[in-house]
């Protein structure tokens, strides 16, 4: 009797799980689902495929009521996926078209020119870029301020002087290879790739020269998805949860959304 007695418990057991288990597929299955453009991996924000991430989790945890499918693409394509009808979502763009319903600014990239201690140069103002080898994420140019766009835009003499890369685990491997070069870049993703390729950080140099921050939102297909992920925010700020994803993930943001 004792052995029918584990074994029906055993039992009983196993169909609570696979009930449970049932009930949270059927759960998920109810759930909405989103289509949402995100960026190639862009550790600490963007990671192992966008499976996590800041951005990842802060999208999740604000758009909780709906079943998300993240694909990633370039920087450069993320602006326009919603306007072709890629994507229901599009995370960490710029505003720029009436047709796109924009959120908050809800990520903040802290961005620096950094330079090796090494080559002695003496970076003070955007002006002191000029004749330098400058790296830089996609249309950076346009982010950076009215002074930095002059100096880099397409057509300008310095030009010749910039790279974009796609790809900034390669941006930051281009830079430590590379003597006499500036890269421009938010100061955590410098510091997660810096440290994955074996490099020591105290040799390089940080110049604050551009705008306290550059901002980024997310553009939303209909205003209903959009109020709902601004609704989200919100919530987060007031539960702690969006701090506690900064510490997580180690980015120190210079101003955030919840102040």
């Amino acid at each position: 009797m004792m052995i029918s007695g584990k074994i029906y418990g055993r039992a009983i057991i196993f169909m609570f799980l696979l009930l449970s288990g049932l009930t949270q597929h059927a759960l998920a299955e109810k759930k909405p689902n989103l289509q949402v453009a995100i960026s190639l991996d862009i550790p600490p924000y963007v990671i192992d495929n966008a499976s996590r991430g800041l951005e990842v989790d802060i999208v999740r945890q604000a758009l909780e009521d709906y079943q998300l499918h993240f694909i990633q693409v370039p920087y450069l394509e993320l602006q326009t996926a919603v306007q072709e009808g890629r994507v229901d979502v599009a995370i960490g763009v710029q505003q720029d078209d009436n047709d796109v319903h924009y959120s908050v600014d809800f990520i903040t990239f802290a961005n620096y020119a950094i330079s090796k201690k090494a080559d002695g140069l003496q970076i003070e103002k955007v002006a002191d870029l000029r004749n330098h080898r400058v790296l830089t994420w996609g249309n950076a140019y346009l982010e950076l301020g009215s002074e930095f766009e002059a100096m880099f835009s397409p057509g300008a003499p310095q030009r010749r002087n910039y790279t974009e890369f796609p790809d900034q685990e390669e941006q930051v491997r281009e830079f430590w290879e590379l003597s006499d070069s500036i890269i421009i870049i938010d100061q955590s993703i410098f510091n997660y790739f810096s440290r994955k390729l074996g490099h020591d950080l105290s040799k390089a140099n940080f110049h604050d020269i551009f705008p306290p921050r550059t901002n980024f939102k997310a553009g939303f297909k209909t205003v209903a998805i959009l109020n709902r992920f601004n609704e989200g925010l919100i919530e987060m700020c007031k539960s702690g949860n969006y701090a506690k994803l900064l510490q997580q993930y180690d980015v120190a943001a210079k101003q955030t959304l919840c102040e």
